[in-house]
Parts: structure tokens; sequence; C-alpha cells
């Protein structure tokens, strides 16, 4: 799962994908929450539609009160203004509090920045899990990704450059200077899209391998991300290249599995005699193409293009190199996922 965390104000606007609705009516409903009133000027800005996209939102959320014990009032001075009918939303009772209910699970199953950006605009909504439980990893308590993340998201909404130090496996510790503009969660980590001055590119940086001191240094005028930046998709938006299409067969035991799932708008799915099938999805970084395929252990094999069906192979061979020392017993173990 990846989620757009915060997005600030940035020059032009552009057409958004469908599957972006749902989140962005969440959100509008959750700033309403929040602040009691919208502002439609930089509502439109911040989630780069046009008025008469808004007004569709807003149409669904007015729907949505009449069921749920709140109303929107008509603008006024460019400002819509939430209408409660007995306090907050996650105060009202039994059917009301269910929406919260829903919103603060999807908050403790997401965990950190998301669970603290729900938990204050929903206030002390908690309750157990509702009908969707959701189970995803969470940020480890103690591990500084809700602190940093405060820091960016403060740093985006006020232009400031950024200077700290960032670590990968393959260039160690390096100092980088950046244009902090989003933040992305993805399975329990969060990566910020920022602009690299040094690289002068775009770049994701994981916030666990940002080190403490972070300077600002001074401000920018916001450039506008790119839309490869802002595509919608669980996979294949660690950018670090030029896309490639990549082909994989699945086995006909993980179809159902595999292909239930949209991981991009532009996926595309063959089905095979055999009853296998091949998905064909597109990567800028081609080891993410091989971690993605991995996941589904034997059953998921990378066919084109060769060269990442050879590092997928050459990743493969390290694995079982690394288990060769390892005591097993003879037969393996049957799954039973």
């Amino acid at each position: 799962m990846a989620v757009s965390v915060f997005s600030p104000r940035e020059p032009g606007l552009r057409k958004k994908a469908s599957g972006d609705r749902f989140s962005r009516v969440l959100r509008i409903l959750l700033s309403l929450l929040a602040d009691g009133t919208l502002d439609c000027e930089r509502c439109c800005t911040r989630f780069e539609i046009s008025l008469r996209e808004l007004q569709r939102d807003l149409s669904v959320l007015r729907s949505l009160g009449r069921d749920f014990g709140f109303s929107l009032s008509n603008a006024r001075g460019g400002r819509i203004t939430l209408v409660r009918s007995a306090g907050r939303l996650a105060k009202l009772g039994n059917a009301q509090a269910e929406s919260a209910a829903m919103l603060a699970g999807i908050g403790r199953a997401l965990g950190g920045p998301i669970e603290s950006e729900v938990r204050s605009a929903l206030g002390d909504a908690s309750g157990g899990p509702g009908f969707l439980d959701l189970r995803e990893p969470r940020p480890r308590a103690g591990a500084q990704v809700s602190a940093m993340f405060a820091v960016v998201k403060e740093a985006a909404a006020t232009s400031a450059r950024l200077e700290f130090s960032y670590t990968t496996a393959r260039d160690g510790p390096t100092l980088r200077r950046v244009e902090p503009y989003l933040v992305i969660a993805r399975s329990g980590r969060y990566y910020l899209v920022a602009f690299d001055l040094a690289r002068k590119d775009w770049r994701n940086f994981a916030l666990d391998a940002i080190a403490e001191p972070i300077r600002r240094d001074g401000t920018f005028t916001p450039r506008k991300v790119p839309d490869r930046f802002r595509r919608e998709g669980a996979v294949g938006w660690i950018r670090t290249g030029e896309p490639l299409e990549v082909t994989v067969r699945v086995a006909a035991s993980i179809v159902a599995a595999v292909t239930a799932r949209e991981w991009q708008p532009e996926q595309r799915i063959e089905r095979l005699a055999d009853g296998s099938a091949e998905i064909r999805l597109r990567f800028d970084d081609p080891g993410e193409a091989v971690r993605w395929a991995l996941q589904f252990g034997a059953g998921a094999v990378i066919v084109a293009p060769p060269e990442v069906a050879a590092l997928a192979r050459e990743t493969a061979e390290s694995i079982a190199k690394n288990y060769a020392t390892i005591p097993c017993r003879e037969g393996g173990v049957e799954s039973r996922r």
C-alpha cells in the first residue's frame, strides 16, 4: 500500500486520476473535522483540481452528511463550514461513530505519522476495530520516524530547504540539500519526495535513513512535482532512472491472489492457456521489480526484459548461497498460506 501523506502547495493544476478521488474526499472530510471550515481556493490548489471538481466532492460529502449527522454550508467568502448536529463527528452515537471508528482503525493500522494525522482530525475516536481490520507494518515505537515526519512536513509547508545526512546501502552516509514536497507511506516505511539540489533531480528519501540534526537552509520557490512522482500505484514508484516494462509470469496457483489487486493503474494482465498469467508492470528501479516478484516465492518468475530477469536470477542465487550453511530439514515445509 502506498499512500501520499501530505502534499504542499505547488504551481499549476493537473487533472488527477479517478483513483485519487476517494483519498481526496477522505482528506477533505478530515480537514473539515479538524478545522471546521474549508478554504475552497486553497483546497483546489492543494489537490490540483478545478472548482467544479471540488463541488462534486462536496456533493458526495453532503450526501454522507445526511446519513451521519452533519451538513456543509454553501460557500460564503470562498469558505465552506461544517455544521455538526451534536458535537464532533467522532463523538456522535452509534451509526455516526462507525465512520469515525473506521478512520481511526485505518490510522492505527498504518501507525506513525498517518495515525497522528487521523487522530488529530478525529479527536478521541478510538474504540475497537470495525468490520474491516487492516494489518500493515507500523513504525516501531521509539524509531524517530514520526518526529522526522513533523520536521519535513513543516519545512514543506513553509518552503524551507533542508540539509541532512542520508545513508544508503550503496553510498553510505552523504550530505544532502533538498527542497521537500510530500511524503509517501508504503508498507510501514515513509519516503520524502524532494528535489536534490546537488544532483539537480528528484529523489525519494526514506525517513528512517535521515540522520539528525536536520538543518534549515533558506527558502525556495516551489517547483511542480513531476507526474512520475505523483503517479498512483503500490509498486513502481521508486524513481531512479527511465522506466522499464517488466513481465512477470505468475503460476496458476496464485493467479487469483496476484491479479485481484491493482498494483498500478496501467498494469496489463494476459491469461495463459495453462491457467497461469503474465502481468506487465513499469519499474524505474529493477531491484524493486525483483523484490516485488520474490514476495510470491517460486510462484512468480520475471521473464522480461533479460537484464531484469538476470538480476532476479543473481538475487535468487545469492539467497540460496546464504541458506547453504543454515541447517534445514530435507524435503522442506509446506506453506499454509
